[in-house]
């Protein structure tokens, strides 16, 4: 809207500048015309009192006295027709005035070729749909508008976003699939467009990863290893096919950019129990049993992430493994697992690590490191992993206070 109001000032601004051109022009050009002919009026007088003065001195006869006073009207003629502008002028000023009407117009009739003009519609419908909520009626008009728009202009992203977008939203994806389609052709390197696309692709075709879903899964891991639409998509084909500790990988990976206290988070953290069940059932991970409970003393948990974290006795501050827990109205104590799909350093499992320091902590901020008012528990120091029974962490302070 902007866009259009700021053209459309500075076309008008453009015409003005034209007509105010054109006037000082012909004002110009009128101030020294009338100065032309003063002066040739001045020069035909001066001529015709010196021909009549050599005549009356008898410098010359009465023959040549007619023959050169014609002569001085007809040059007195031709001079005055050769400099008086009226018709030039006038052909100046129907150009400058029609390209003062013309400029406008001709940008408006562009404005509305592209669809622009549809564009004032979409937003009056937007804000109609914020203010009264969208129906069967709303919902067409706004397609129909959208589509028009897309018929001048498609390759608005923005527009196919807002479809595919608004479909997507109302559980939609066949609908969405073929905007999905046309973005990654215009952006074949956005990871985002790509694990759109792969999701929509997933849904429509009975969640089944097929050979192009799976091209484009991988693309879009490849450009961005975090994005979240891929690892879930990744993780949830992993675990229908039974392929746990695969899904738990995907899954870890994809709590670490959900924020900590959202639904999508408790879901996956949900899901992310239930594939260590399985994979620690099927003996394809080592796990250490864990129970992490609060100490009643400092009352109801505080809203944020529950951390567990294992360090070796090695010295390195980094962690062997991690787990991370978004606090969502849990049931205190709470029982965990941490396996091998938990560790953190490459190529490493927690049978590598004879001895451990594990604890846990409530980090308010939703990050590893604790910091001042995060609550905390005592470590406990492990050894012989396989033959541990539950651990039992308290948290039982608050890091920092006095």
């Amino acid at each position: 809207m902007m866009t259009l109001y700021l053209g459309i000032a500075i076309l008008l601004g453009l015409a003005v500048v034209f007509v105010l051109l054109g006037a000082r022009s012909s004002a110009s050009t009128s101030a020294d015309g009338e100065l032309h002919r003063r002066a040739q009026r001045r020069f035909y007088l001066q001529r015709r009192s010196e021909l009549t003065a050599d005549r009356d001195a008898g410098l010359i006869d009465e023959t040549q006295y007619q023959d050169l006073e014609r002569e001085l009207d007809r040059q007195l003629v031709s001079e005055s027709a050769a400099k008086l502008p009226n018709a030039a002028l006038g052909r100046r000023r129907s150009v400058i005035l029609i390209l003062a009407i013309a400029l406008p117009m001709l940008a408006l009739a562009i404005y509305g070729q592209l669809g622009h003009r549809l564009d004032i519609e979409l937003r009056l419908l937007q804000s109609e749909i914020v203010k009264e909520g969208i129906d069967d009626s709303r919902w067409q008009r706004y397609q129909d508008l959208v589509t028009k728009i897309l018929e001048k202009r498609p390759e608005s992203a923005e527009h196919l976003v807002m479809m595919a977008t608004l479909f997507r939203q109302q559980g939609d994806f066949a609908g969405a699939l073929p905007y999905y389609q046309r973005l990654e052709a215009l952006y074949p390197q956005d990871a985002d467009v790509l694990a759109q696309l792969a999701q929509a692709r997933y849904l429509v075709d009975d969640r089944r990863v097929d050979a192009t879903t799976q091209d484009l899964l991988d693309r879009a891991l490849a450009i961005n290893p975090q994005q979240a639409t891929a690892l879930g998509v990744m993780g949830i084909n992993a675990f229908a096919a039974g392929r746990y500790g695969e899904a738990l990988k995907y899954w870890q990976s994809l709590l670490q950019v959900l924020p900590p206290n959202s639904g999508e988070a408790s879901v996956i953290a949900e899901g992310v129990v239930e594939a260590k069940r399985l994979a620690m059932a099927r003996g394809e991970v080592q796990s250490i049993a864990l129970t992490v409970a609060l100490n009643s003393d400092l009352g109801s948990a505080p809203a944020g992430v529950l951390f567990v974290v294992a360090k070796s006795t090695d010295g390195m501050p980094m962690p062997v493994a991690a787990l991370r827990i978004p606090l969502s109205g849990q049931e205190w104590p709470i029982a965990l697992h941490l396996t091998d799909s938990d560790v953190i350093r490459q190529g490493k499992v927690l049978a590598d690590f004879p001895e451990l320091i594990v604890s846990a902590h409530i980090s308010l901020a939703g990050t590893a490191i604790r910091q001042a008012g995060d609550w905390v528990s005592d470590p406990i120091q492990i050894s012989n992993i396989g033959e541990l029974a539950p651990i039992a962490l308290h948290i039982n302070a608050i890091h920092g206070a006095k």
